[in-house]
């Protein structure tokens, strides 16, 4: 691919962009055509073209409008990167061009360079109420997330528009520190591109309950790090695809540091002729010895034309550790479903019931019966 085929790389030259002190423009230009051009971005969008998603971003200067809730609790100070002190651009600026993995994630650069602003959002102590963000508009929605050492939070994403949304969250979690993480995307006609870092540093927790719908073209990209010893990570989910729909996730979960944990379970459905990729790679760095990880992917294919893909992935770099992966595509057990239509259970109510339950297994937290609502209602 060559920038000059792109028809957006003029995001890289966008002169009229106005001054922000929390992003370095011209570094993140000169990184986001570096990264374009890479071998490891064309093997990552291997299954989605690159071209329509750059394509269909948000336009320059559009910001999505958030709607949040518990950030005036004691322990948050919520403020918007116009608004920051000048050592707070100064971690935001950090953040942004140092710790975020950029050349895993192409599209992060290009959210940052058409929004207008963003969000800081900083943690101290135990939070009693959930900080929940709703993502109301179309638009950039970058929001950076510290939580302070020892501090406990839960914190909801949920969007809920079918426009071009490019959503972005950076969490850095310090040490001794707890992040629970529920996530929902039901929008069947989006344009939705989200990229979730989460860096864990030593004796640290983080568990995410995540629900997806396919959609126009949906890819949720979830990169988790934990980078100090000690550090905890439980990731689950669920997803459907229906037909006409297409959805990408990439999982990621670097072990970076020794005495790590981290699980990931995800059960998928294509109940239509639509396209599901998911990708979950789990890397074990030479230093992280005693790590322990495993991945499990189960998808049901209940269309005749639904495309599933499932690829798991292991890279490990030191022999001490405990690491297993598994992933299948397959149907509903006719020994089910014979039990449930011997006992009165219509085939359509006893598949149904099968397919609910399936994805039930995956689903937990606040915002699980909205999903499991959604679920029936294409399962029929």
């Amino acid at each position: 691919m060559s920038s000059q085929s792109n028809p957006d790389m003029d995001a890289l030259t966008w002169s009229a962009a106005p001054h922000r002190a929390w992003l370095d423009t011209e570094a993140l230009r000169s990184r986001f055509g570096t990264h374009l051009e890479s071998g490891k971005t064309r093997e990552l969008w291997k299954y989605t073209p690159v071209k329509g998603f750059v394509g269909g971003m948000p336009d320059r200067g559009a910001a999505a409008r958030l709607d949040m809730v518990g950030i005036d609790q004691p322990g948050v100070r919520a403020v918007p990167f116009a608004e920051m002190t000048a050592l707070d651009t100064e971690q935001v600026r950090s953040l942004l061009s140092n710790r975020l993995e950029a050349a895993n994630h192409l599209l992060a650069d290009l959210c940052l360079l058409r929004a207008p602003g963003g969000w800081l959002i900083d943690i101290e102590g135990t939070l009693e109420q959930a900080i929940h963000i709703r993502y109301l508009s179309a638009g950039s929605a970058p929001v950076v997330v510290v939580l302070r050492q020892g501090a406990s939070a839960e914190l909801i994403e949920q969007t809920a528009t079918t426009g071009s949304l490019a959503q972005l969250l950076l969490a850095e979690v310090q040490e001794d520190a707890t992040l629970t993480h529920h996530r929902l995307a039901l929008e069947g006609d989006a344009q939705h591109w989200a990229l979730q870092q989460i860096r864990l540093a030593a004796n640290t927790n983080y568990r995410l309950h995540q629900s997806l719908l396919g959609g126009q073209r949906r890819r949720s990209e979830m990169h988790v790090i934990l980078d100090g010893r000690g550090a905890e990570a439980s990731l689950t989910g669920a997803y459907l695809v229906e037909s006409g729909q297409h959805l990408d996730q990439q999982l990621t979960v670097e072990h970076r540091a020794g005495d790590t944990l981290s699980r990931q379970t995800f059960h998928g459905i294509g109940c239509g002729k639509g396209r599901s990729i998911f990708n979950g790679r789990i890397h074990i760095h030479p230093h992280a010895a005693r790590s322990d990880a495993a991945l499990s992917n189960r998808n049901l294919a209940l269309h005749p034309e639904a495309e599933m893909n499932s690829k798991p992935e292991l890279e490990i770099y030191t022999d001490d550790v405990r690491c297993a992966h598994g992933a299948t595509v397959g149907q509903l057990s006719e020994d089910s479903l014979f039990y449930l239509v011997s006992r009165g259970i219509s085939p359509t109510e006893a598949r149904r019931l099968l397919s609910h339950g399936f994805l039930r297994e995956c689903l937990d937290g606040p915002l699980a019966e909205t999903a499991a609502e959604r679920f029936m209602m294409a399962l029929g």
